[in-house]
């Protein structure tokens, strides 16, 4: 097995999953049968590479398709929506640049972009959504961004949100996103923050598992592997944890579970369940706001 960020650093085997609770999972969260995507594969597992700290399930070969994309888009109706990140993308559009989003879903951001006057073109492989979108008169493709040529020209910012823990070929992807972008142009793009696991304990977290998910990124792995393809951070920042988000966390998990995965998570616990209520509000906030991360990670990287 080769490690999909270099083949030559060293690789840490850090966690295994049955197939089968995986599949009952899909089965009773969004009653989707995913056993078709995993063959013959009984476990799967978490590597790590040690050097960029990036963690991925394998094999590589249980990728979700278009069929299941679409499947899952009728069942969570919010599934592209209206983001934290789309907003903080926007502060980087400047009016004439060009833009390439991949992973359009409704167009709901290259809508936001043409409005501030950015020339964007979007790839998407839901044929449902693309044809609504090209009904509307935008420019989106039904083509595979690691298909494209360089007749589209240069782009000054390639975006993607919650679409780079789709992939397994890393350093295909960065590569890929260098070569159309232009000097000093940006790789701006949005993750789940998994740390280790979403919501720190949550270690099956539906739509954090395969065929869904093949990459597991936190705040250090992006800046990390972002370097080892020629780019600097500008930006990366994680969400705040709202309010009922920080109650579920403590309500769903075992102290003694948090204590084993993150100790400050079990610690914060413990003194907000001893906490009179009247002042649990307050604390919530002093917690979201400078001890615990978010779910998702906001990131910007700027090509050297």
């Amino acid at each position: 097995m080769k490690n999909p960020v270099n083949k030559g650093y060293e690789l840490k085997n850090e966690d295994s999953f049955k197939v089968d609770e995986i599949v009952k999972t899909y089965k009773r969260d969004f009653d989707q049968d995913v056993s078709k995507y995993f063959n013959d594969v009984k476990i799967v597992k978490i590597y790590k590479c040690k050097k960029t700290k990036y963690r991925f399930y394998f094999p590589f070969t249980i990728l979700g398709d278009g069929e299941f994309y679409e499947s899952l888009s009728k069942i969570k109706k919010n599934y592209y929506h209206s983001r934290w990140e789309h907003k903080l993308a926007l502060k980087y559009a400047k009016k004439a640049e060009k833009w390439i989003e991949i992973g359009s879903g409704n167009s709901y951001f290259l809508k936001q972009l043409i409005s501030k006057g950015v020339f964007c073109i979007g790839l998407e492989f839901n044929q449902l959504e693309v044809d609504d979108a090209r009904a509307n008169g935008l420019n989106v493709e039904k083509k595979d961004f690691f298909d494209l040529s360089e007749e589209l020209g240069k782009f000054n910012v390639v975006a993607l949100f919650q679409v780079l823990e789709h992939m397994w070929n890393i350093s295909i992807f960065f590569k890929k996103a260098s070569e159309l972008l232009e000097e000093k142009g940006k790789l701006i793009f949005s993750v789940p923050n998994s740390n280790p696991y979403l919501y720190v304990y949550d270690k099956f977290h539906t739509l954090n598992l395969p065929p869904h998910h093949m990459g597991l990124w936190d705040a250090e792995s992006v800046k990390l592997v972002g370097k080892e393809f020629g780019f600097k951070v500008i930006n990366c920042q994680t969400e705040k944890l709202s309010e009922n988000e920080l109650d579920n966390l403590f309500k769903n998990s075992k102290t003694s579970d948090l204590l084993k995965l993150n100790i400050k998570y079990g610690i914060l616990k413990i003194i907000y369940v001893f906490t009179p209520i009247t002042f649990k509000p307050r604390l919530s906030a002093f917690f979201r706001n400078h001890c615990l991360e978010g779910r998702n990670l906001f990131v910007v990287l700027e090509k050297l």
